[in-house]
C-alpha cells in the first residue's frame, strides 16, 4: 500500500493475528473483546485489546492496526499521519476475518452470512466515540449547526465500506468461556483462521 492515500475507519475491536492474518472480535460494550484478546496472547501475537483501524490497499485487501493511536492525537489529519507511519514500518496486518463473539458455558463457532457481519461492523463503527459524534446529525447547543450533507456522506462511506469488509472478509460467531475450555478456545480460533486464509488464498 502507497502509506500517503491511506482511508479507513476506526472499529470498536480486538484483535489477533493468526495465519499471518488479523482476526478481529466484534461485540458490545461488555461482551468480552478484551477479555479474548487477552487469553489469546497465549497462543497467538496480539493486535490490539480495544480499536483498530482498518483500510483498504491498492491491491484490494484490507490492512488492520492498532487503533489506539486516536487518543493520542485528536485530529483526523493527525490520525492519517499515524497510520501512515504504522504502515511505513509495516506495522499493519491483512485482516482475514471477523468474529462476533458471545460469553457462554462452552465453545462453539458458527459461520455467519455477510449482511450478518455488516450489522456487526457498523455497531462497531458507531461504538467508536469520534465517529459517533461526527456522524450524528443532531444540533448541540453552544456549537455550529452540523453540515448534514458531510455527515451524511461520511455515514455512507462507513456503511460502504463495512459492507465491503463483510463481503470480501468471512465472518463467525463465537460463543467462548472466560473461565473455561482454553484448548477448545485456542482450537476453535485456529481453525476459523486456518478457513478464513483458505478462502483468501483462493480467491487470489
Amino acid at each position: 500500500m502507497n502509506p500517503s492515500d491511506v482511508q479507513g475507519l476506526f472499529l470498536h475491536a480486538s484483535s489477533v493475528v493468526a495465519h499471518g492474518g488479523a482476526l478481529l472480535f466484534l461485540g458490545h460494550s461488555t461482551a468480552g473483546k478484551t477479555t479474548i484478546a487477552a487469553m489469546l496472547k497465549k497462543k497467538f501475537s496480539a493486535l490490539a485489546d480495544d480499536s483498530v483501524f482498518v483500510s483498504l490497499d491498492s491491491s484490494g485487501t484490507w490492512q488492520v492496526v492498532d487503533g489506539k493511536f486516536r487518543f493520542e492525537d485528536g485530529c483526523l489529519n493527525n490520525w492519517f499521519d499515524a497510520v501512515r507511519r504504522r504502515y511505513a514500518k509495516g506495522q499493519v496486518m491483512p485482516l482475514l476475518g471477523c468474529v462476533r463473539i458471545h460469553k457462554a458455558g462452552y465453545v462453539r463457532t458458527a459461520r455467519i452470512e455477510p449482511i450478518e457481519t455488516a450489522r456487526c461492523l457498523m455497531d462497531a463503527v458507531m461504538e467508536i466515540d469520534v465517529q459517533r459524534k461526527m456522524g450524528g446529525l443532531q444540533e448541540m447547543p453552544g456549537r455550529e449547526r452540523p453540515d448534514i450533507v458531510r455527515m451524511r456522506r461520511m455515514r455512507l462511506q462507513w456503511f460502504q465500506q463495512a459492507a465491503e469488509i463483510a463481503r470480501t472478509c468471512p465472518g463467525w460467531r463465537l460463543w467462548f468461556s472466560r473461565d473455561l475450555h482454553f484448548g477448545g478456545l485456542v482450537e476453535a480460533i485456529a481453525a476459523i483462521a486456518a478457513e478464513a486464509r483458505c478462502e483468501s488464498d483462493l480467491s487470489r
